[in-house]
């Protein structure tokens, strides 16, 4: 561009802004925000939002300035950043978002970390998007060791939640052994419904005296390579009568089924295998001393507000519309207050426009009408005049730079007859209207002939002449482009109109998760938005712990869904953590989270894992002691221990249940399986209604520990307790704590009675 044309240009704008009134330094540089997101390119696959480290955002007035600064930050010179005001600088958000003031026609520099800085004009842009290949961060690996749980004291038979206890007595006979001989027991479980093989114990190893001796003579036997060599027991093996007492613990993955356990007997020596046979060793009749204990889960919801997510600015279309009436056969405006109210208006909004950085005009059309009497052609110069009037008075308020960029389409038109007998019948004028059809019918595209005619009538000046001002007018269509925060109407509108297919931004699914009141609804929403948060390898706590607590209240289980969002390295809960790169402040294991997955284990039946949530959970939360005690009780952990820490635990999930029902108490002193505990069992259940089966169906348990002492009471008890629910006759039948005498007895008593 040379000197002369800049100044022909400098001319008309100062001429532009005198005869509007503008102050010339309004213009000269408009400031716009401008906003948008930083994505990661490194995974050619998908791009996701910059959210490993901060990235750095400059606003410059100039594209040279900018330029500058750009060379200064390649080399690692922060000299030029460090003097910006607060306003020119701006940074991204965890989920890559930024926003900052620039002008129209200046320039931004993104800086990420040790990459080159990016240069982007702005050139009127009001979102821009860039995109940094940043490479692909390699999440820290913590490697643990994972150590056996610590079991308490074996009961015989016993199905505590996951945990099976088996148990036998082995018996070798005299001479079935000897001094070079080896005895192998390699006892398994077997789930009792699908007879699929549930876990391998740990094999029992028995080896004579010479057993070594003779295979080192032989063949050059190392013990060393012996895989049996750490079962190995230290008790050798003998000729003798040998008693074996052996009990083991596993972990079982379903605890609502049955389990048994067999067992391989193999004798051998160094030439061959004498003895061979496999027996059960426990039955399916288990022990659930825990069947009957009475808990409620809670689904916790989390605080939206501690969790807020910034509201990405969006395009909205607007549109405006007026009318304005003219004085007959002049492009002067009638003097009507509506008049200059609907153009101040105009100009009031045009300037509402300019002056909001998140606003941008696009189009401005003006359309001149003219009534149709007279002489066509005259009417339609007429309507042009109006249409450039009106254009000059509202165009002219607009910087020459804006208005070039807004798209213009004036127009002049002459309104027909036939809108004049439409405004009659409005009116219920049926018979002018009807005459007025009539003669544009019988002289088709003959305007002045038509004016003529209708102006001949005698109802011409009375009736027909004040609709025509009617038309003497001329509209304005104003479209512009908003860029705002939307509001919590226009969210809900776009989710009923897009639905579950649309595509949000993370700030429109925290709104619709808490605006939405169907369930089914926010579970769909909810879903959506996790599997998203997931498929960017960044959860999202608030939609994943929604799910999970909708999970929760209608039964479901589903134990992966929150897992992702618990660190099980950091042991407790709301730990604040602050991300060194980011220099954001996250919260690890909230304590929603972390109880309501300690619930979801537990509906599960994972109480191993529903143990590990608990001991994240500290002592001082005291509203969560009961459940924490739940999870603990039903993993085992009620008494004994190994350290006076795991006592002490256990003494207070066993008092802490005891005390939250009568019919707990019971459970859990029946489950001690310890004559002290039956008979503080047998006290509780005298405080219990004799309306409930599982009184009679406990007093029968007490009853059957007694022997066969206590064999006909047992059997009357169950009695009692079949006539109030038949389906405990299943129950009793499946129940290690009763012989099977005890069962035939009670169940041919009651068919009988």
């Amino acid at each position: 561009m040379n000197r002369k044309r800049i100044s022909r240009i400098g001319k008309y704008v100062l001429v532009t802004m005198l005869l509007t009134a503008v102050p010339a330094s309004g213009w000269a540089q408009r400031m716009i925000k401008v906003s948008g997101t930083v994505y990661n390119i490194a995974d050619k696959k998908k791009k996701v939002p910059f959210s490993g480290s901060v990235v750095y955002v400059y606003s410059c007035k100039t594209v040279a300035a900018a330029k500058d600064l750009k060379n200064s930050l390649d080399k690692d010179n922060t000299n030029f950043a460090l003097f910006m005001n607060e306003d020119e600088r701006a940074e991204t958000d965890a989920n890559g978002y930024y926003e900052i003031l620039v002008p129209d026609n200046g320039a931004l520099v993104f800086k990420a970390g040790l990459n080159k800085a990016i240069l982007e004009k702005v050139s009127n842009r009001m979102k821009i998007d860039v995109e940094v290949d940043d490479g692909i961060y390699l999440k820290e690996v913590v490697v643990t060791g994972e150590l056996k749980q610590i079991q308490p004291e074996p009961k015989a038979s016993r199905l505590i939640g996951n945990r099976f206890y088996p148990y036998n007595t082995f018996l070798v006979p005299h001479g079935e052994g000897n001094k070079y001989s080896r005895l192998i027991v390699q006892p398994y479980v077997l789930n009792c419904v699908t007879n699929d093989t549930v876990a391998f114990l740990k094999p029992l190893v028995y080896d004579g005296k010479e057993y070594h001796l003779t295979q080192t003579r032989r063949m050059g036997y190392d013990l060393k390579r012996d895989p049996l060599e750490p079962y190995i027991q230290s008790r050798p093996l003998v000729n003798e009568r040998m008693v074996i007492e052996w009990q083991d613990t596993v972990t079982v993955p379903d605890p609502n089924v049955n389990y048994s356990c067999y067992a391989d007997f193999c004798i051998e020596d160094y030439n061959n295998v004498p003895f061979r046979k496999t027996y059960q060793i426990n039955t399916c009749e288990n022990k659930r001393p825990l069947k009957f204990l009475q808990y409620d889960l809670i689904a916790l919801d989390m605080d939206f507000q501690k969790y807020p997510e910034k509201a990405q600015v969006e395009k909205f279309d607007t549109e405006d519309q007026v009318e304005l009436n003219f004085e007959i056969n002049s492009d002067r405006l009638t003097d009507d207050p509506k008049n200059q109210e609907s153009l101040a208006g105009i100009r009031k909004k045009l300037n509402l426009i300019l002056n909001e950085p998140g606003a941008l005009l696009k189009e401005f059309h003006v359309i001149g009408k003219a009534s149709p009497e007279g002489y066509y052609q005259q009417n339609l110069q007429l309507a042009q005049k109006r249409m450039q009037r009106i254009q000059q008075e509202v165009i002219g308020v607009l910087p020459h730079a804006v208005a070039e960029r807004v798209y213009q389409n004036p127009q002049a038109e002459v309104a027909s007859w036939n809108e004049v007998a439409e405004l009659l019948e409005k009116d219920s004028l049926m018979e002018t209207a009807g005459f007025i059809k009539k003669v544009v019918r019988e002289l088709p595209d003959q305007m002045n002939r038509q004016g003529q005619r209708i102006k001949a009538s005698k109802d011409y000046r009375t009736v027909i002449v004040p609709y025509l001002e009617q038309l003497r007018q001329v509209k304005y269509l104003c479209r512009y482009d908003i860029y705002r925060e939307p509001t919590d109407k226009e969210v809900m509108a776009a989710y009923r109109r897009k639905g579950l297919n649309g595509m949000y931004t993370r700030y429109e699914y925290w709104k619709l998760l808490q605006l939405l009141k169907d369930s089914q609804e926010k579970e769909a929403v909810a879903r959506k938005a996790y599997e998203e948060s997931l498929s960017m390898k960044r959860p999202w706590v608030l939609a994943g712990n929604t799910l999970a607590k909708l999970y929760l209240e209608k039964d479901v289980t589903d134990t992966q869904i929150l897992e992702p969002l618990i660190d099980r390295t950091i042991f407790t809960v709301n730990y604040e953590r602050k991300n060194m790169d980011t220099g954001r402040t996250e919260i690890i294991n909230p304590i929603e989270v972390v109880v309501n997955q300690l619930c979801m284990y537990i509906k599960a039946g994972d109480f191993e894992n529903a143990s590990v949530m608990a001991k994240l959970i500290p002592a001082d939360y005291k509203e969560f002691d009961l459940v924490k005690a739940y999870a603990w009780a039903m993993g085992g952990y009620f008494q004994g221990g190994n350290t006076p820490e795991e006592t002490q635990r256990a003494t207070e999930t066993f008092r802490t249940i005891c005390q939250s029902s009568v019919q707990n108490e019971a459970v859990m002193n029946l489950a001690l399986e310890t004559p002290q505990g039956n008979a503080q069992a047998d006290k509780a259940l005298e405080q219990m209604a004799d309306e409930s089966p599982v009184k009679w169906y406990l007093k029968a348990v007490t009853e059957a520990r007694k022997g066969d002492v206590g064999l006909t009471e047992a059997a009357l008890y169950l009695v009692r307790c079949f006539n109030l629910d038949q389906k405990m006759i299943v129950t009793a039948q499946n129940d290690g704590e009763f012989t099977k005498e005890i069962v035939e007895t009670a169940l041919e008593m009651y068919k009988n009675q």
